[in-house]
């Protein structure tokens, strides 16, 4: 346990954890992790969009001003829909074909 409390150091506001892709690579995955209500608080049945992305900003040291335009700009991408999402699969998909 003590390997993963380093990531906490004390007296910080912060975690030793950034996250690695752009900011609509970090929507596309956490919007569809809310939106299909695997997460919810143990007070209560739901928490909130902006509870949840707090919560996930902070952990992985990224900020992003405004989630709904940042989405906004991901559904309106003239690319191919939910890349980061595919590509996730794909390794998923290579990770389970090595039989590990």
């Amino acid at each position: 346990m003590s390997g993963q409390l380093s990531l906490f150091p004390k007296g910080s506001g912060l975690t030793l954890i950034q996250w690695q892709r752009d900011k609509v690579a970090f929507i596309e995955l956490f919007v569809s992790v809310y939106e299909s209500n695997a997460i919810r608080g143990l007070d209560k049945p739901k928490i909130t969009k902006k509870e949840f992305f707090g919560l996930l900003m902070w952990f992985f040291n990224i900020q992003i001003g405004n989630i709904d335009s940042t989405l906004q700009a991901a559904k309106n991408r003239k690319i191919e829909q939910k890349p980061y999402l595919k590509e996730l699969m794909d390794v998923f998909d290579n990770y389970c074909a090595k039989g590990l």
